[in-house]
């Protein structure tokens, strides 16, 4: 009887340890992650051309961007797509559908599913048909997750002309 409770014990320590692990990791993880972006906060705004700053996050597809909705000189709202740290790509949000739209868009192929994130992100040389010849070029899109069935899907849209240009379903 004793063996069985001192293997019990054990056996919960362990568990006890690898949840403390996990609960550990994933704090410093955060904790970095938002350092990072209040890094590229004060990196934008201090730009000349930056009057102040909307919003910021990071979108992680082919390659990670730090995604900024800014309000520039004159008063235009222009998306900046930071990577090793410079802007490699920028849009004026007047160019592109807004996250409303892209909602909807999603909705429309999923009547329905309930919409779980969705999120302005870019495109890189991936698609030939839209890319052609330049390697340099880029697309805005936005990355729409949404729930149909228990099962999750990832709608990428074209934000400059709100084409579905992916659809499928996430892994299960």
């Amino acid at each position: 009887m004793l063996k069985k409770i001192k293997w019990t014990l054990l056996g919960l320590v362990a568990i006890l340890i690898i949840i403390g692990t996990y609960v550990i990791s994933l704090v410093r993880y955060a904790e970095g992650e938002v350092a990072t972006l209040e890094n590229y906060t004060a990196s934008i705004l201090a730009m000349e051309e930056v009057e102040s700053l909307n919003s910021i996050h990071r979108f992680n597809g082919l390659e990670s961007y730090i995604v900024a909705s800014v309000v520039h000189e004159g008063g235009q709202d222009v998306y900046f797509f930071v990577r090793d740290v410079q802007v490699q790509y920028y849009f004026f949000a007047e160019e592109l559908i807004d996250e409303e739209e892209a909602n909807a868009i999603a909705q429309n192929l999923m009547e329905n599913g309930m919409i779980i994130n969705t999120q302005l992100g870019i495109l890189e040389g991936v698609l030939e048909d839209e890319i052609a010849d330049d390697e340099e070029s880029a697309m805005p899109i936005f990355e729409v997750q949404i729930e149909n069935e228990d099962v999750v899907y990832y709608i990428v849209i074209n934000a400059q002309t709100s084409e579905v240009v992916l659809n499928f379903p996430a892994w299960e």
